[in-house]
């Protein structure tokens, strides 16, 4: 759909399908938007026409051109990945299976699930909330394809939804968006937090959007409702997680977990495992079925395959993914992070104020084509997302090779020679211990890992990928596969260790104030899931 590579020309797309003409009245957002695009072209009628039999068998073209436009970063930002059809027909198939009159998707994006049930039974009134305008006018346009006769569209924040009254069972299914306490403002985690109370729990400030979105679904759900909602697996385990946990045993009426195996990608450009999480709203579960695939599908079904775990157990338990496979995830079958990969410190340089500076810097100083961008600070990956890459106020780092001919070069020679010259207490660059050692004082041979990892904080070790081959200092530990691992085996080993890193907490040496230190040994002791050492 290349011809749609512009914003403006999908919303015209959209508004051409008859996005204006279904699922309610158009927000004051979504008409600024439909004014802008009306002044373009018409979109051509054949590519109209192609768009509409995509959307008729159950493709989502627009959702797809949508994700180019974005970038991931974008995205991010709104938690706006959306989910494969292999996750959002059995999730579907679950909710129909139980007879609902009305289905609610509270973060429709471009309308995958709404899409599925319209198709699947069109009697069925659907609801179809986000808080993007762009994605209402998708699942508008979807829904007009369909010719769906009983949907509403709305564009609104689904944490301050009002849902009407309905007298018979409604289905809440969707993929919340995945965004991070730290984009969320101060009124928003205040309103679920109050909100937490008023339903007899405790919220973690640090809980992300998703975990809002199953506490607005538990106050406006009533009994004999239904759920389905995908999510990231941290919460599963993490400590403001237990809001989830917490609601599945008393609120929502937890049925079930099913987990994609964490050495599976789910979401192709979001660094997160997945976790499905159904409930029959009104029942008190004295038992979960807990399941697991190893593949982003279910063949079996929601619960096939799954055995269940008593109440009793899952209350007392911090951590509910080792309970999800006893076979798989037990302590006695977890291996050793270091039988997957190596993990080695970054490269010691014994003077990080003469071998680390500004790209600016390098080049006044005429020695720019011997640097490399580097990670110079463990906040990089803690503040990371799960991805470190290269950008333009990147410091860099001086690679010099031993045998590098300083007289053929006369700026690198003296720049060389400041680190030959005694300043301050501790003397010459070169005669210190760090630069005796190597086999030219100023060859630091930095490394380029695949995986990079902080190693000392008071938190837990975040993880992160290094596409652009970053150079590592003693700042941060390195990763090496012991076999080759692909592009995608590496992203889900990085979804893995960050959704488990707060399993990690104590294996390190902790300090006073509670900080905790990773030796690189000590990293290679955590014990982590099977699956990702065949």
């Amino acid at each position: 759909m290349k011809a749609l590579l512009d914003e403006g020309r999908l919303i015209r797309a959209a508004l051409d399908l008859g996005a204006a003409g279904i699922g309610g009245p158009l927000s004051k957002s979504e008409l600024r938007l439909a004014e802008k695009a009306q002044v373009l072209s018409k979109t051509p009628a054949p590519l109209l026409s192609e768009l509409r039999d995509a959307l008729i068998a159950g493709c989502d073209p627009l959702g797809e051109t949508f994700a180019m436009l974005r970038s991931p970063l974008e995205r991010r930002c709104s938690g706006a990945f959306y989910t494969p059809s292999s996750i959002v027909t059995p999730m579907v198939r679950w909710i129909l299976d139980r007879a609902p009159g009305r289905v609610v998707d509270p973060g429709c994006g471009s309308g995958r699930f709404i899409q599925a049930v319209a198709i699947a039974d069109p009697k069925v009134e659907t609801i179809a909330i986000d808080l993007d305008p762009l994605a209402t006018l998708m699942t508008r346009a979807m829904l007009r394809a369909l010719k769906a006769r009983r949907a509403t569209v709305v564009h609104a924040d689904y944490t301050r939804f009002r849902l009407a009254r309905f007298a018979g069972k409604t289905a809440f299914i969707g993929n919340p968006p995945y965004v991070r306490h730290h984009a969320l403002d101060r009124a928003a985690k205040e309103r679920a937090a109050q909100l937490a109370t008023r339903l007899g729990h405790r919220l973690s400030k640090l809980a992300g959007l998703h975990a809002h979105f199953f506490l607005s679904t538990a106050s406006i759900a009533a009994a004999g409702d239904v759920g389905c909602f995908v999510t990231s697996a941290e919460w599963l385990d993490v400590n403001y997680g237990s809001i989830v946990r917490g609601l599945m045993l008393d609120g929502l009426g937890g049925s079930g977990v099913h987990l994609i195996a964490p050495d599976a990608v789910t979401f192709e450009e979001a660094m997160t495992t997945a976790a499905l999480a159904y409930f029959e709203v009104g029942n008190r579960p004295e038992q979960l079925i807990f399941s697991v695939s190893r593949e982003p599908r279910l063949p079996g079904g929601l619960g096939g395959n799954g055995h269940p775990v008593a109440r009793i157990e899952l209350e007392s338990a911090k951590r509910w993914s080792p309970l999800m496979n006893r076979r798989q995830r037990s302590p006695e079958s977890a291996v050793p992070l270091g039988s997957i990969v190596r993990v080695s410190r970054g490269q010691v340089t014994g003077a990080n104020a003469f071998f680390v500076m500004s790209r600016e810097r390098a080049r006044a100083l005429g020695i720019e084509r011997w640097c490399r961008p580097a990670i110079t600070s463990a906040r990089e990956i803690l503040r990371s997302d799960g991805v470190v890459r290269d950008r333009p106020e990147r410091l860099v780092v001086l690679d010099l090779p031993a045998e590098v001919d300083r007289r053929k070069h006369r700026r690198l020679d003296d720049y060389l020679r400041t680190g030959e010259t005694a300043g301050g207490e501790r003397g010459a660059i070169c005669e210190r211990y760090v630069a005796r050692a190597r086999s030219a004082w100023w060859a630091i041979k930095p490394q380029t890992p695949p995986i990079v990892a902080s190693y000392m904080a008071r938190q837990a070790p975040r993880f992160a990928l290094n596409p652009d081959g970053l150079a590592t200092i003693n700042v941060v530990h390195g990763l090496w596969p012991r076999v080759p691992m692909s592009a995608a085996r590496l992203r889900a080993l990085v979804a893995y260790l960050n959704d488990a890193r707060e399993s990690f907490v104590g294996m390190g040496r902790t300090y006073h104030g509670g900080l905790e230190k990773f030796e690189p040994r000590e990293m290679e002791a955590l014990p982590v899931s099977p699956g990702f050492s065949s």
